[in-house]
């Protein structure tokens, strides 16, 4: 793993009440602001992931006229064995590469990224994709590939647990488990073990978000991306999507 040393460091950045008063670690204005944009447009987010992957029209836009947009997972990878069942992304950045055809189908989501700047996590390891865990579906306790990135899930869609005291869907992150709470932002540190399970009968969708630990400096930014357009010059890294 690639580790840069000195950044603050804990499992979730957030607390397990969404309603606390100290809800963001740190009470961290950079990691505050791009929680509250995306909790501010959780409607607008998820009627485009309704419309565009699941096909159901929520508007007259004319937009997602075409058919469903399909998986860019790949199950063949070796970096996606990890999960049991069906796990599927629609991803607007893949390995540091925007696409163009979610930009032109989800204009307000993609516009909403964009507006992150510099927040947004800018390495060939940068994501951010409608995360679709189906029903009976799992991934595997894994740690991400360093610590320079935080994670944010805005959940979209989260099914009922069959009772209050059950955990039939949710997030173990080190030690800690948490439930996700549509329109809720949940930010977790992805160099920590994490794991995730969905046991119930529907499927469980988050937008999944990548932005730069907010201790990174911008100097050590552009270090880290000179280092990694070497990397991906010489083909260290392979090609992104």
């Amino acid at each position: 793993m690639f580790s840069l040393q000195g950044l603050r460091s804990l499992p979730f950045w957030t607390a397990p009440d969404a309603n606390s008063d100290n809800r963001i670690a740190f009470n961290d204005p950079y990691v505050k602001s791009v929680v509250e944009d995306l909790e501010a447009n959780y409607d607008a987010i998820k009627a485009e992931y309704l419309e565009a992957v699941m096909g159901l029209s929520t508007s007259s836009t004319g937009l997602n006229d075409a058919k469903p947009m399909e998986s860019d997972y790949v199950s063949t990878d070796t970096e996606h064995q990890l999960h049991k069942g069906n796990w599927e992304w629609h991803s607007y950045i893949l390995k540091g590469g925007k696409s163009p055809d979610f930009a032109k189908r989800c204009p307000k989501t993609s516009k909403l990224i964009d507006g992150f700047g510099d927040k947004i996590f800018g390495t060939p390891f940068s994501y951010c994709f409608f995360s679709t865990l189906h029903a009976k579906s799992s991934i595997e306790a894994h740690c991400g590939a360093m610590n320079l990135r935080l994670r944010i899930h805005l959940p979209l869609i989260v099914p009922a647990d069959k009772d209050v005291a059950a955990n039939n869907c949710g997030i173990k992150v080190a030690s800690q488990k948490r439930k996700w709470e549509e329109g809720k932002c949940i930010v977790l540190d992805d160099s920590y073990q994490h794991e995730v399970w969905n046991e119930t009968d529907e499927a469980r969708v988050v937008l999944l978000v990548d932005i730069w630990h907010p201790d990174v400096t911008k100097e050590e930014k552009n270090s880290i991306n000179e280092m990694f357009d070497y990397s991906a010059k010489m083909g260290w890294l392979g090609k992104s999507k």
